[in-house]
C-alpha cells in the first residue's frame, strides 16, 4: 500500500481513525489523491500532501474529507 499513509497518522487520528483496515487505506489514498491532485507513486504523492499539511485550512479540509469518506465510503 502507499508509503505516505504512515506520515498521515496525526491527520488520521484527528479524523478519528488511528488505525486503518486495508480497505480503509485504499479509501484514504483515493480521497487524498482526489483532493490534493497528487498523481503517481508514493514518492510523488507525499510532497504534494506535505505541502497541503503546511496550511491549516487545507489540513482541516483533508481531515474532514477523510472522516466523511470513512463514515460513508464511496463505491
Amino acid at each position: 500500500m502507499t508509503c505516505y499513509l504512515k506520515n498521515l497518522k496525526p491527520v488520521l487520528e484527528k479524523a478519528g481513525h488511528g488505525t486503518l483496515t486495508k480497505d480503509q487505506r485504499k479509501i484514504v489514498d483515493k480521497t487524498v489523491r482526489a483532493l490534493t491532485g497528487a498523481k503517481g507513486r508514493c514518492p510523488q504523492v507525499w510532497p504534494v500532501v506535505e505541502e497541503w499539511l503546511q496550511k491549516p485550512e487545507q489540513e482541516q479540509r483533508l481531515i474532514e474529507e477523510i472522516r466523511d469518506k470513512l463514515v460513508k465510503p464511496c463505491p
